[in-house]
Protein backbone atom coordinates (compact mmCIF):
# COMPACT_ATOMS: atom_id res chain seq x y z
CA UNK A 1 0.00 0.00 0.00
CA UNK A 2 1.39 3.49 -0.92
CA UNK A 3 1.81 5.69 1.93
CA UNK A 4 0.50 8.54 -0.10
CA UNK A 5 -1.32 7.63 -3.16
CA UNK A 6 -1.41 10.13 -5.96
CA UNK A 7 -4.78 9.07 -7.15
CA UNK A 8 -7.49 7.57 -5.01
CA UNK A 9 -10.44 5.85 -6.49
CA UNK A 10 -13.68 5.35 -5.08
CA UNK A 11 -16.13 2.57 -6.16
CA UNK A 12 -19.13 2.17 -4.50
CA UNK A 13 -22.50 1.42 -5.07
CA UNK A 14 -24.78 4.04 -3.41
CA UNK A 15 -24.48 7.55 -2.13
CA UNK A 16 -24.05 6.84 1.39
CA UNK A 17 -21.05 4.32 0.73
CA UNK A 18 -19.24 6.34 -1.24
CA UNK A 19 -19.94 9.47 0.95
CA UNK A 20 -18.29 7.18 4.51
CA UNK A 21 -15.53 6.36 2.40
CA UNK A 22 -15.05 9.95 0.98
CA UNK A 23 -15.21 11.69 5.14
CA UNK A 24 -13.36 8.97 6.09
CA UNK A 25 -10.24 10.16 3.67
CA UNK A 26 -10.92 13.59 5.26
CA UNK A 27 -9.63 12.63 8.40
CA UNK A 28 -6.29 10.55 7.17
CA UNK A 29 -3.38 12.63 6.81
CA UNK A 30 -2.15 11.76 3.94
CA UNK A 31 -5.45 12.62 2.06
CA UNK A 32 -7.15 15.79 4.24
CA UNK A 33 -5.17 18.10 1.92
CA UNK A 34 -5.82 16.40 -1.30
CA UNK A 35 -8.82 15.63 -2.00
CA UNK A 36 -8.48 16.64 -5.29
CA UNK A 37 -6.86 13.47 -5.78
CA UNK A 38 -9.35 11.53 -4.96
CA UNK A 39 -11.94 10.20 -7.91
CA UNK A 40 -15.62 9.33 -7.29
CA UNK A 41 -16.68 6.89 -10.05
CA UNK A 42 -20.06 7.51 -10.93
CA UNK A 43 -23.29 5.71 -9.21
CA UNK A 44 -25.27 2.88 -10.88
CA UNK A 45 -27.75 5.90 -10.87
CA UNK A 46 -30.57 3.62 -9.17
CA UNK A 47 -31.13 1.49 -11.72
CA UNK A 48 -30.71 -2.52 -11.08
CA UNK A 49 -28.30 -4.35 -8.12
CA UNK A 50 -25.42 -2.00 -6.62
CA UNK A 51 -23.36 -5.17 -5.40
CA UNK A 52 -24.12 -6.04 -9.62
CA UNK A 53 -22.85 -2.96 -11.01
CA UNK A 54 -19.71 -2.48 -8.54
CA UNK A 55 -18.66 -6.52 -9.30
CA UNK A 56 -19.19 -4.90 -13.45
CA UNK A 57 -17.33 -2.08 -12.78
CA UNK A 58 -14.61 -3.58 -10.90
CA UNK A 59 -12.40 -5.52 -13.07
CA UNK A 60 -12.10 -2.40 -15.19
CA UNK A 61 -11.16 0.22 -12.36
CA UNK A 62 -8.53 -2.96 -11.54
CA UNK A 63 -6.76 -2.63 -14.76
CA UNK A 64 -6.84 1.35 -14.44
CA UNK A 65 -5.09 0.74 -11.19
CA UNK A 66 -2.82 -1.46 -12.15
CA UNK A 67 -1.76 0.69 -15.35
CA UNK A 68 -0.79 3.75 -13.65
CA UNK A 69 2.52 5.39 -13.45
CA UNK A 70 1.83 7.29 -10.46
CA UNK A 71 1.14 5.40 -6.93
CA UNK A 72 -2.89 4.89 -6.60
CA UNK A 73 -5.56 2.96 -4.28
CA UNK A 74 -7.92 1.93 -5.07
CA UNK A 75 -10.91 1.60 -2.36
CA UNK A 76 -14.04 -0.82 -2.60
CA UNK A 77 -16.52 -1.10 -1.26
CA UNK A 78 -19.90 -2.78 -1.65
CA UNK A 79 -22.62 -4.94 0.55
CA UNK A 80 -22.33 -8.63 1.10
CA UNK A 81 -27.01 -8.97 1.27
CA UNK A 82 -27.05 -12.35 1.24
CA UNK A 83 -23.60 -14.01 1.22
CA UNK A 84 -20.74 -13.58 3.82
CA UNK A 85 -18.23 -10.92 3.55
CA UNK A 86 -15.53 -13.56 2.28
CA UNK A 87 -18.04 -14.54 -0.46
CA UNK A 88 -18.50 -11.15 -1.54
CA UNK A 89 -15.19 -10.51 -2.26
CA UNK A 90 -14.63 -13.88 -3.74
CA UNK A 91 -17.31 -12.81 -6.20
CA UNK A 92 -15.37 -9.56 -7.17
CA UNK A 93 -11.73 -12.16 -7.52
CA UNK A 94 -14.08 -13.90 -9.83
CA UNK A 95 -14.74 -10.97 -11.86
CA UNK A 96 -11.50 -11.03 -12.44
CA UNK A 97 -10.91 -14.37 -13.17
CA UNK A 98 -13.33 -13.94 -16.01
CA UNK A 99 -11.89 -10.86 -17.51
CA UNK A 100 -8.73 -12.39 -17.74
CA UNK A 101 -7.43 -10.37 -14.85
CA UNK A 102 -4.35 -11.75 -12.25
CA UNK A 103 -5.51 -12.21 -8.61
CA UNK A 104 -5.24 -9.47 -6.66
CA UNK A 105 -1.69 -9.75 -5.17
CA UNK A 106 0.37 -6.65 -3.31
CA UNK A 107 -2.16 -4.27 -5.13
CA UNK A 108 -3.50 -0.99 -4.15
CA UNK A 109 -7.04 -2.08 -3.03
CA UNK A 110 -9.31 -2.27 -0.26
CA UNK A 111 -12.59 -4.04 -0.08
CA UNK A 112 -14.87 -3.21 2.53
CA UNK A 113 -17.88 -5.00 2.54
CA UNK A 114 -20.58 -4.56 5.22
CA UNK A 115 -23.32 -7.06 5.65
CA UNK A 116 -26.73 -5.65 4.05
CA UNK A 117 -26.06 -2.10 4.05
CA UNK A 118 -23.62 0.42 5.02
CA UNK A 119 -25.67 2.02 6.86
CA UNK A 120 -25.55 -0.57 9.47
CA UNK A 121 -21.94 0.70 9.70
CA UNK A 122 -23.22 4.59 9.76
CA UNK A 123 -25.55 3.34 12.50
CA UNK A 124 -23.01 1.41 14.90
CA UNK A 125 -20.48 4.26 14.41
CA UNK A 126 -23.29 6.72 16.22
CA UNK A 127 -23.89 4.56 19.07
CA UNK A 128 -26.79 2.74 17.90
CA UNK A 129 -27.41 -0.94 18.65
CA UNK A 130 -28.24 -2.59 15.44
CA UNK A 131 -28.71 -6.08 14.77
CA UNK A 132 -26.01 -6.78 11.36
CA UNK A 133 -28.40 -9.65 9.95
CA UNK A 134 -31.62 -7.12 9.78
CA UNK A 135 -32.31 -6.12 6.25
CA UNK A 136 -33.91 -2.74 7.30
CA UNK A 137 -31.59 -1.13 9.10
CA UNK A 138 -31.38 1.68 5.84
CA UNK A 139 -34.90 2.62 7.29
CA UNK A 140 -34.94 5.18 8.70
CA UNK A 141 -32.59 6.63 5.93
CA UNK A 142 -29.04 8.27 7.77
CA UNK A 143 -28.21 11.79 6.81
CA UNK A 144 -25.57 13.52 5.05
CA UNK A 145 -24.55 15.08 9.00
CA UNK A 146 -25.16 11.73 10.29
CA UNK A 147 -22.81 10.26 7.55
CA UNK A 148 -20.08 12.67 8.50
CA UNK A 149 -19.97 12.08 12.36
CA UNK A 150 -19.90 8.45 11.53
CA UNK A 151 -16.45 9.19 9.04
CA UNK A 152 -14.88 10.49 11.99
CA UNK A 153 -16.07 8.17 14.66
CA UNK A 154 -15.47 5.23 12.21
CA UNK A 155 -11.36 7.17 11.74
CA UNK A 156 -10.71 6.90 15.35
CA UNK A 157 -12.20 3.32 16.17
CA UNK A 158 -9.58 2.15 13.09
CA UNK A 159 -6.99 3.34 14.81
CA UNK A 160 -4.35 0.74 15.97
CA UNK A 161 -5.05 -0.61 19.85
CA UNK A 162 -8.26 1.65 19.41
CA UNK A 163 -10.81 1.75 21.70
CA UNK A 164 -14.01 0.56 19.39
CA UNK A 165 -17.63 1.22 20.82
CA UNK A 166 -19.57 -1.50 22.10
CA UNK A 167 -22.12 -1.28 19.34
CA UNK A 168 -19.64 -2.03 16.72
CA UNK A 169 -21.51 -5.03 14.24
CA UNK A 170 -19.12 -7.71 13.05
CA UNK A 171 -18.73 -7.01 9.88
CA UNK A 172 -17.19 -3.68 10.73
CA UNK A 173 -15.05 -4.72 13.45
CA UNK A 174 -13.43 -7.24 10.73
CA UNK A 175 -13.21 -4.41 8.26
CA UNK A 176 -11.51 -2.10 10.66
CA UNK A 177 -7.99 -3.33 9.64
CA UNK A 178 -8.51 -2.55 6.26
CA UNK A 179 -9.78 0.89 6.70
CA UNK A 180 -6.43 1.37 8.73
CA UNK A 181 -4.97 0.70 5.34
CA UNK A 182 -6.41 3.58 3.75
CA UNK A 183 -4.82 6.46 6.37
Amino acid sequence: MPDRASIVVILAEDQEHQNLVWHYLKHCTAYKKKMGCVRKVPLPGGRGCGSQYVRQQFPGQVAACRGRHASNLLIVITDADHLSAAEREQTLCDELTQNNQPAIGEDPIVILVPKWQVETWVKCLLGQAVQEDDKDTDKPAVTAPQVIAAASTLHDWARLNAQIGATCVDSLRSALPRWRRIG
